[in-house]
């Protein structure tokens, strides 16, 4: 067997894995959201008769840079439908007009931060809190990363739950009563995600989202339907089975004394939502104590996606190291049966799916490449591969976007069907070869941006 046929092979059987995976949690996404309206009434029943019943909550938000962002995204917190919670925000050495749109909005006085330091983060500058919401408390710090101003956020929270949101992103008004409920359900549940939905384009009225749309902007949609894919069919998928890897920084609910447990958050990667969620698993699983971190599809939160492929690829190339970073930092529990399903099912899928599929998806464009410039490329093969990758991820798409369609926050009209219509028909031909190239040149960039996150791009909300 020649060097094309092995690399052929190679190829042909990396698709077959990560598309074999992909299918499989489109089944096992559907069969969740059947159980999902099952028990959707009593779900609904079962959170207004217990509305006296409730775990306070602590919101902690980090912030650099978010003038465009911050008052709309507190406005939306600060109108929860929650019984008892606080928002404290660490603004993590802004250099733009941060501080003072939050000053100009909220009318902040002088406050005493909490001296405890259950963490490592930046030293504390000074703290504030707001006369017209009580509630709400601001952290000033020196810049010491997203990591480290949730450390110094968290340091602030007094309540059993903590929920760990962006500050670019607004919190559906009734997720935290779907979410908190599970909690008091099940007391050996220590995390939760929930839904990351697609804000751009979106009408928002006092900080809610009115109604939701396929955005026109095309880098926009197409992540659009991609969140779909890894919320709506992976997650949900991955959490059925008990092998839920990720709880996403932009709306991850935990219990405090879980992240007392384990340190907070990690400071030394840009991938500290990945890491926190297999760090939770790895220390529970030690120790033999019993515990739970699953994904809830009906808690929602918007969050805003560059627009621009020069922000997108600089998002992507933080969250490929980030990925990197972790895998490598808990590499002892690959294949380790002392971790389950965790080191035996889970940990597997994201090293193969997530961590080398794009290398191999890459060896195969330059392979078909130098075989067409050589003259040896076998073009049926390659013609019928293409083919089949093509059909396959429109196949996919399409089901993710079935799938979509039963819950009630996604986009309904007919014209904004026929965009995401669109992003799948050409996702394929151009987003996903583009993002396999950013994620390889991600893996060599490791070492050298060590701890760098990059800039992007915000936008006032509509």
């Amino acid at each position: 067997m020649s060097v094309v046929d092995v690399l052929q092979l190679g190829v042909l059987l990396a698709f077959l894995t990560v598309n074999g995976a992909n299918a499989s949690s489109l089944v096992l996404a559907a069969r969740t959201l059947l159980v999902r309206e099952r028990r959707q009434s009593l779900l609904e029943e079962s959170v207004l008769t217990r509305a006296s019943s409730y775990l306070p909550v602590s919101f902690i938000i980090p912030a650099y840079n978010e003038e465009a962002t911050i008052v709309n995204s507190l406005t939306s917190l600060l109108a929860m439908h929650y019984p008892e919670f606080e928002v404290i925000v660490a603004n993590d050495g802004s250099k733009d007009g941060t501080l003072e749109a939050l000053r100009d909005a909220f009318g902040l006085v002088p406050a005493v931060p909490s001296p405890h330091r259950y963490t490592q983060h930046a030293p504390v500058v000074g703290a504030w809190r707001s006369v017209q919401h009580p509630n709400l408390t601001i952290v000033d710090k020196a810049n010491g990363g997203r990591a480290d101003a949730l450390n110094a956020a968290l340091e602030q929270a007094r309540y059993p739950l903590v929920v760990a949101i962006d500050a670019d992103s607004l919190v559906d008004p009734l997720a935290l009563q779907r979410a908190g409920t599970r909690f008091l359900d099940a007391p050996t549940l220590m995390g939760l995600g929930g839904t990351i939905r697609v804000v751009n384009e979106a009408v928002i009225v006092d900080g809610a989202v009115k109604a939701a749309v396929t955005p026109r902007n095309f880098i926009a949609r197409w992540q659009m339907l991609e969140y779909t894919r890894a919320f709506v069919a992976a997650r949900s998928a991955m959490s059925h089975i008990g092998c839920l890897i990720s709880i996403s920084g932009a709306f991850g609910l935990f219990r405090r004394s879980a992240l007392m447990a384990v340190g907070g958050f990690r400071s030394d990667t840009v991938g500290e939502d990945l890491e926190l969620t297999i760090r939770l698993h790895r220390y529970f699983r030690d120790r033999r104590e019993p515990y739970k971190l699953e994904f809830m599809i009906d808690p929602v939160c918007w969050t805003q996606v560059p627009e621009a492929r020069k922000d997108l690829r600089s998002q992507r190339d933080r969250w490929h190291r980030g990925l990197w970073e972790t895998l490598w930092i808990h590499r002892r529990m690959l294949l380790n049966p002392r971790y389950g399903r965790i080191g035996m099912l889970a940990l597997p899928y994201v090293w193969v799916v997530e961590g080398l599929s794009p290398v191999l998806e890459v060896i195969g464009y330059v392979m078909i490449l130098v075989l067409a410039v050589t003259g040896r490329l076998d073009t049926p093969f390659a013609a019928a591969f293409l083919a089949l990758a093509v059909l396959y991820g429109m196949l996919v798409g399409l089901g993710a976007a079935a799938l979509d369609l039963t819950l009630p926050h996604s986009p309904k009209a007919l014209k904004d069907r026929l965009r995401l219509l669109n992003a799948v028909v050409t996702e394929t031909l151009w987003y996903r070869p583009w993002l396999a190239f950013v994620r390889v040149v991600a893996m060599f960039r490791i070492r050298s941006e060590r701890g760098r996150w990059g800039q992007m791009t915000r936008k006032r909300f509509s």
